[in-house]
């Protein structure tokens, strides 16, 4: 890790909002955290780093509804998950810098832009995307640690209820972060302990942006807060692109 006091000022704060963003909404907080994190420090530093931290998110907000999780669901995309978090580990470890800043960009351009638009509601998906939507949502997350955004298209698009959304959504992203994890102690991404000491100095972040969000939460409209995400996410990705390209 480095001790640029850009980066040591940086990162606490970026921390801080990523997980006010995912105390708002539910989700999130890597597609505003890794983005701006990839102007301070390599993706293959950034999404181990924050992969702890994501997983120590998903630890502390708990199962509580998990007698309500769709089962079914949640194993027909875990086989998938698990190939593209083999696939995505090896292209980042692989692929030029620049190129990974490049798509990163494009795909989180891309996810703010559809939030803007405002689309009508997806239909219901068919059974078999749960094969691509996992593979996809496994590799995004190895390489850039924001594959949520597909899970969380994939399932709103058949799963109703609220309550059983977010419970069957829940469990996935823990699992698919444990996998993620055993994959980067495995190909050597989390040997560092220093990345390990710096999760554990981003945690008090966490818990407080989280705590906060929720705060705010029940003061905005879920369009507020979508629009309000959208706009950063299109910021940033932009942003990424024209770094990635003056490579």
């Amino acid at each position: 890790m480095s001790t640029d006091p850009a980066v040591l000022f940086a990162a606490p704060c970026i921390v801080f909002a990523a997980y006010t963003v995912f105390g708002i909404t539910g989700f999130g907080s890597a597609l505003i955290s890794i983005p701006l994190l990839a102007h301070f420090l390599p993706l293959d530093t950034i999404v181990p780093l924050m992969v702890l931290v994501d997983f120590s998110a998903a630890c502390s907000s708990g199962l509580r509804d998990r007698h309500v999780v769709d089962r079914g669901e949640v194993r027909s995309v875990l086989p998938m998950i698990g190939v593209g978090v083999v696939a995505g580990v090896l292209m980042l470890k692989q692929l030029p810098g620049e190129w990974l800043l490049v798509a990163l960009g494009i795909f989180v351009t891309g996810y703010g832009l559809h939030g803007l638009a405002r689309g009508r509601p997806l239909r219901a998906a068919p059974g078999w995307l749960a094969h691509p939507a996992g593979f996809l949502g496994g590799l995004l997350g190895a390489m850039f640690g924001i594959g949520g955004p597909i899970y969380v298209m994939y399932f709103g698009s058949r799963i109703h209820d609220t309550a059983r959304l977010r419970a069957t959504l829940s469990v996935v992203f823990s699992l698919s972060t444990g996998m993620r994890i055993a994959m980067f102690v495995v190909s050597g991404l989390l040997l560092d302990w220093h990345l390990w000491l710096a999760a554990l100095g981003l945690l008090p972040m966490m818990f407080a942006g989280t705590a906060l969000g929720r705060r705010i939460h029940l003061h905005l409209s879920r369009q507020q807060v979508l629009r309000t995400m959208g706009v950063l996410l299109v910021a940033s990705g932009a942003s990424l692109l024209v770094r990635g390209l003056a490579l």
